[in-house]
């Protein structure tokens, strides 16, 4: 089956990085710590996505607190003339770490002290850790109204319909019959840059109402992709689809998709992009990965689809003559079962779609839309294993979206939406935060250039 336009592959086109400072690492060596504490700590996608925001938000008001080249994203008191960046940049992430992963605490002290060795003692040094420490409070005592701690238990109830979502079987056994709906208020969490979780929502079946949307030809044309491609015995896969499957997949006990994005980025940085640079990427990644969470769930939610592998079971009764059940759908060994375990949510829009357009549009907009090679985790043993390589970051979030449909768990419909939702959240991000603020100089070439322009009027009007 020929894919759709919109996930062809683009041309690669490279652009500048910001200007470099001198020093490198510390920011993403927090950010490697935090994908191991989601990785060990067994945290769900969207609680990596804030837990990595709260991070890299603090982080980034305490560097450019005391930087000032960019726009201020929460905490907004002035920092002490001459702190240590760096000193700032530790502090403030031990106390962030140290506060959302309590037991993991000792890892974090080593990290903490080898940095601030590495630093000259003196005023500046006490005085970033006491600013690092100031803001990552700030931070922490923001997010702690947010809503997530009520996520889980926010009640749902499946609305039992034809169409609607439904527990579906895994082949882990203790998963079965026993996995409640994840995280089914976590649309309600506060966004970090936008005004709502249904900021973007889309509309999930172009005005149909899930029944009606079960009886067109896009949605059998779905149901008949997912189950040739997404099947775990017997699919028409190429080896390349069953990689990608692997490498994208999604499930708390992983670094998770937010994880692998990090990776990424950390990957793309390298060794020489210096601590603001750092602080300033890292930031409106993670922001937009954590928004991308929050939208996405909302969208599931209030979409409450089926996963594909109960519409098979049921597809010789959704009315839909162009759609082939298989009764025994679910049952291992016996009916169709997907490739990978199917995600406890509605599957409208797929996460991964999500969260891969919205990590892409950010680093594109800072390191260009440039070819990659990476190493991960093909085959699903946890260790990586094989390179990956991709002619661009467009091509990246394409390979992303499709792997929910790769995996059995997702659709081509709501991977392109996902696209459009993730696009839009980080168009927010982009638009809103972290803006590079102009030099001084720059500043009083405008005022005079305003000033000039204003005088001219008046000698016109004159």
């Amino acid at each position: 089956m020929k894919l759709p336009l919109s996930f062809h592959l683009t041309t690669v086109v490279v652009l500048g990085f910001l200007a470099l400072p001198a020093r490198a690492g510390i920011v993403l060596d927090w950010n490697s710590q935090a994908i191991s504490a989601v990785d060990t700590s067994n945290t769900s996608a969207p609680e990596a996505a804030r837990n990595l925001a709260i991070l890299q938000t603090a982080i980034y008001d305490a560097v450019n607190g005391i930087d000032g080249g960019h726009q201020k994203f929460y905490v907004t008191d002035l920092a002490p003339t001459g702190a240590s960046i760096d000193a700032a940049a530790a502090a403030a992430a031990n106390t962030i770490m140290s506060a959302l992963y309590p037991t993991l605490g000792s890892s974090f002290a080593t990290l903490y002290n080898d940095q601030l060795t590495a630093i000259s003692d003196g005023q500046s040094k006490t005085d970033g850790i006491n600013w690092g420490n100031q803001v990552a409070t700030a931070i922490l005592n923001w997010r702690s109204g947010d809503g997530a701690n009520n996520a889980a238990s926010t009640p749902y109830a499946p609305s039992g319909q034809l169409g609607g979502w439904a527990p579906t079987p895994h082949s882990n056994p203790s998963l079965n019959y026993v996995n409640p709906p994840t995280l089914p208020g976590w649309g309600n969490v506060t966004p970090f840059a936008m005004t709502s979780g249904s900021q973007y929502r889309p509309n999930s079946f172009g005005g149909l109402t899930a029944q009606q949307y079960l009886q067109t030809s896009t949605y059998a044309t779905d149901y008949n992709f997912v189950k040739d491609y997404g099947s775990k015995v017997g699919s028409l896969r190429t080896a390349d689809q069953t990689a990608a499957a692997y490498f994208w997949n999604d499930v708390p006990g992983s670094i998770t998709a937010v994880g692998q994005w990090n990776k990424i980025a950390q990957h793309m940085l390298g060794t020489t992009s210096g601590t603001v640079n750092e602080a300033v990427i890292m930031a409106a990644l993670n922001v937009a990965l954590a928004d991308a969470s929050i939208a996405s769930w909302d969208a599931k939610y209030s979409a409450d689809f089926w996963r594909p592998i109960t519409a098979i079971a049921y597809g010789d009764n959704d009315g839909n003559a162009a759609t082939i059940g298989d009764g025994l759908a679910g049952i291992p060994g016996v009916g169709w079962e997907p490739l990978l375990d199917t995600p406890s949510t509605p599957e409208f829009v797929t996460e991964n779609s999500t969260f891969s357009s919205a990590a892409v549009n950010v680093l594109k907009n800072y390191l260009g839309d440039v070819s990659l090679s990476y190493m991960g985790d093909t085959d699903g043993d946890g260790l990586p294993d094989t390179v990956r390589n991709w002619i661009s970051l467009s091509a990246v979030a394409d390979e992303a979206a499709l792997s929910a449909i790769y995996g059995g768990y997702g659709t081509l419909y709501s991977a392109e939406q996902g696209k459009t939702l993730g696009t839009s959240v980080a168009d927010r991000v982009l638009a809103t935060s972290f803006a590079v603020v102009p030099e001084p100089s720059s500043l009083l070439m405008l005022s005079a250039a305003a000033l000039t322009l204003l005088r001219r009027r008046r000698v016109v009007q004159a």
